[in-house]
């Protein structure tokens, strides 16, 4: 066990909407910075992404990428497709790394595991969890999104992109419009899942939005079926618009259900960033989702950007005085959960002024040194560690000069959809 290991390259497989494996979603698209940040993470084999419309599951997994970035941890180095949980390591922040990886120590014998790596870096096609984008279909159109993760981008795009001027923006909003988002309909993709469902230990379903998605509810229904739920849990990142009396049904078979409620700010705002949802739905399920069965947890999972982390410690008070039962009532200690915007760069919180980001950390700082009689707070992972690592990051470099990209393509968002950017957030109006 290295001191660079990370368990997912021995229990994990991750696909992108278009069927693409990847290493994890952290490793894909992330910015790692020395490599194009939309291929870096893909499982590729001769340069060609392995595709799971294409290429078999035993293929993928014994692949010589695969092979190779487990013999590379396993010598203590640090695969490329990796270096972004260890840049955020070093600004005190737990990478995904970290945390699955303890999270997995809990769950099985890994150091096991990885003694039954072969001398070529092949493993047994025991797979225990998968992340699965089952295509980009969904209903909005996030404002830090793209036609690749939500088929309700693709007619802005349409309208969008023939006007854009800055060249970098032009690049950064590239999209491949053949590529086939319904390859989990296609083949063999179901049951290849149903011949791995006595090793499922957990199910990340992502978007698009998985609960739009029929396939996902027939992933559901053939682990029930099976039997296999019991000893499953469940995960997910989701708008949480869209929640069918079936689903609870079905959640009620599995050992455990986390249920991550993407929600990046309060009121107008979040309706702005998250175009076009209304908060008053996402309100209203969330009380729903409060009064959900003992196995379902709930976590508000704010994605932090440079049009909300002004913002952030008003999220919180917020959420305190709303009073829920289960909501963000253990990960986090009890706030919000927080992961950084890195793709597309111009809305990383870096590109603020430092004047802007002196303000922000003021706040931030304030806030963690007001819970000092807070012990969870204090000393959980994803608590004051994950809050002042972000301070830290949201420092290190000085991004500004793409603002003006950021301005280009907010204006085109705000032409398209009708609203304005410098209306909806006046404290960064002279900025932007």
């Amino acid at each position: 066990m290295s001191n660079t290991l990370c368990a997912l390259p021995w229990i994990h497989l991750a696909t992108r909407p278009n069927g693409d494996v990847r290493l994890c979603c952290t490793a894909n698209a992330s910015g790692a910075g020395d490599v194009d940040e939309k291929v870096i993470g893909l499982v590729k084999k001769n340069g060609i992404s392995l595709n799971l419309r294409n290429n078999s599951l035993e293929e993928i997994w014994n692949s010589d990428q695969m092979k190779q970035t487990r013999l590379t941890m396993l010598r203590g180095e640090v695969p490329d497709s990796c270096k972004k949980c260890f840049v955020e390591e070093a600004n005190g922040i737990v990478s995904k790394r970290q945390w699955e990886t303890e999270v997995w120590k809990e769950r099985l014998d890994l150091p096991a595991i990885v003694k039954t790596t072969d001398t070529d870096g092949s493993l047994p096609v025991n797979i225990p969890y998968f992340d699965l984008r089952l295509g980009n279909m969904c209903q909005l159109k996030c404002v830090m999104c793209s036609p690749h993760d939500s088929s309700a981008w693709i007619k802005d795009w349409k309208i969008q992109y023939p006007t854009y001027k800055n060249i970098e923006l032009q690049t950064d909003q590239r999209w491949d419009s053949s590529y086939d988002y319904t390859w989990y309909q296609k083949g063999s993709f179901l049951d290849t899942m149903k011949d791995q469902a006595s090793n499922i230990k957990e199910l990340y379903f992502a978007g698009g939005e998985p609960l739009l998605i029929p396939e996902h509810y027939k992933i559901l229904e053939f682990m029930v079926d099976s039997g296999n739920a019991k000893n499953c849990i469940l995960r997910y990142n989701s708008n949480g618009l869209e929640l069918p009396s079936k689903l609870f049904d079905l959640w009620r078979h599995f050992k455990s259900v986390k249920f991550n409620f993407s929600i990046d700010n309060l009121f107008e705002k979040n309706d702005y960033i998250r175009y076009p949802s209304k908060w008053n739905d996402v309100l209203h399920n969330l009380q729903i989702l409060d009064n959900t069965d003992e196995n379902v947890t709930v976590n508000i999972a704010c994605a932090v950007q440079l049009l909300n982390v002004l913002d952030l410690v008003e999220f919180v008070e917020w959420k305190h005085q709303q009073e829920f039962k289960k909501i963000n009532v253990s990960n986090g200690a009890g706030m919000i959960g927080l992961h950084l915007v890195y793709f597309p760069s111009y809305l990383n919180v870096r590109c603020l002024p430092k004047s802007i980001k002196d303000i922000a950390a003021n706040r931030i700082i304030k806030f963690v040194e007001s819970q000092n009689n807070n012990q969870e707070f204090l000393n959980d992972p994803m608590g004051q560690n994950r809050w002042l690592g972000l301070v830290k990051y949201m420092q290190q470099e000085d991004w500004s000069h793409k603002i003006p990209m950021l301005q280009e393509y907010l204006t085109r968002c705000d032409i398209t959809r009708g609203t304005d950017y410098r209306t909806t957030f006046p404290e960064l109006k002279d900025l932007l």
